[in-house]
């Protein structure tokens, strides 16, 4: 039983990550801190729009606070939020006592066009099949754009404003964006998480 229960589990995680749009592709760490890892986070997004950076920020504090880690939203205790001043932020971070501060933002969008033809899937397909590919097909190219966006996530010791660790991923527009966010914060917190740099479970 426990052998069948770990097997799905395996082939589960498997299948998520086959599966994942956002993609870790830098992370450096400062190998010299010394601190203790990091407890209360404020949690500072800067993504698109305003309704997108709110959620971004929700949703790295709902995944944070599940890996038991304090943290709040910057646009829940700052007026701007993420767009909120330098200072506004330092106030924040003196009034409530955070001891480190998480920013997400975005450093590029690019759109990625494929051009696929009809008759290589035809092929392809009765080519597996082992039969020859006689029947007539269109030579028309068909395109496909994929919007792809790569965003840098730093954590920033809040005592000497010292940055501990940044990290780039890359997000494939490829599904709805509640989604992908929800993505992006899985990932972000995971790979905090393994760091040891916050104070998590």
């Amino acid at each position: 039983m426990r052998k069948t229960v770990f097997l799905l589990f395996a082939i589960s995680c498997l299948l998520v990550a086959a599966c994942s749009s956002t993609k870790v592709t830098g992370v450096w760490q400062d190998v010299h801190y010394a601190g203790k890892p990091l407890a209360n986070l404020l949690v500072v997004s800067v993504v698109l729009d305003r309704k997108m950076v709110n959620r971004s920020e929700d949703l790295l504090v709902e995944n944070l606070r599940r890996r038991g880690v304090a943290a709040r939203a910057a646009h829940n205790i700052i007026p701007g939020g993420g767009y909120a001043t330098v200072e506004a932020i330092t106030a924040a971070i003196e009034k409530h006592g955070f001891d480190g501060v998480l920013i997400a933002s975005l450093v590029d969008r690019q759109e990625e066009t494929r051009s696929t033809s009809p008759c290589s899937r035809r092929w392809d397909s009765d080519y597996r099949q082992q039969r020859y590919a006689l029947a007539p097909c269109s030579s028309n190219s068909l395109n496909q754009t994929t919007v792809k966006y790569s965003l840098e996530t730093k954590l920033y010791n809040a005592e000497d404003r010292s940055l501990v660790m940044s990290m780039n991923t890359e997000t494939a527009a490829d599904r709805p964006t509640d989604e992908l966010l929800q993505e992006f914060a899985a990932v972000v917190v995971k790979r905090l998480i393994r760091s040891r740099l916050v104070a998590g479970i």
